[in-house]
């Protein structure tokens, strides 16, 4: 069976057509990105981007020093477009909590807006009657819409309680609940007295 030419040729043709299923003409006709050069179609200089719920409330905000639009198709949008973020700066707001802040030194947004992935000095913090809750880790996906925060990387969290370290979080920031997922280890410390 397998060493008549026919079965070969349809075999590699069948190969080909799954490979390619996912490209339209003009991405096959396009150089790979590695080998093209790499230029923002559109860029903003100390941009400010504001999130407002159906009822009008402001849900985050976001500030950035720079950040860069990349289309993978120059002529229309696609799946594969995104944006690089220098510095960002977000503020998610919660219905009855205090304000999450959350930094980096870096941002990566999909096509849609939808997700953020922070990386180089990630911090996420809020400030409450009880004290300060600071959470670090070298990476971070960001659901802003949702107010939602997840990553598997290392984690360390500190409050005025002690500090825990693990791999991998989940945080519904707007409900202020925080998951720690695996290898977690915390140092409890009491109150000072008076």
């Amino acid at each position: 069976m397998w060493k008549h030419p026919l079965t070969w040729i349809g075999l590699f043709l069948l190969i080909a057509l799954v490979a390619v299923w996912d490209y339209s003409p003009e991405d096959l006709l396009r150089a790979p990105p590695e080998a093209q050069t790499r230029f923002p179609q559109a860029f903003m200089v100390s941009s400010e981007t504001r999130r407002y719920d159906p009822e009008g409330e402001l849900q985050y905000r976001m500030l950035s020093e720079r950040a860069d639009h990349f289309q993978h198709l120059p002529n229309r949008s696609s799946p594969r477009d995104y944006s690089l973020i220098q510095a960002p700066d977000v503020t998610v707001f919660g219905e009855d909590t205090p304000p999450w802040q959350l930094t980096a030194r870096l941002g990566r947004s999909d096509a849609t807006g939808e997700t953020l992935v922070f990386t180089g000095e990630v911090r996420a913090w809020q400030q409450s009657a009880n004290g300060a809750m600071e959470i670090t880790t070298p990476e971070l996906q960001v659901e802003p819409n949702r107010q939602f925060a997840q990553t598997d990387k290392a984690v360390t969290m500190r409050s005025p309680q002690g500090r825990h370290d693990a791999v991998g979080m989940r945080a519904d920031l707007a409900e202020d609940q925080i998951e720690l997922l695996s290898e977690v280890r915390g140092t409890y410390e009491p109150p000072q007295g008076n």
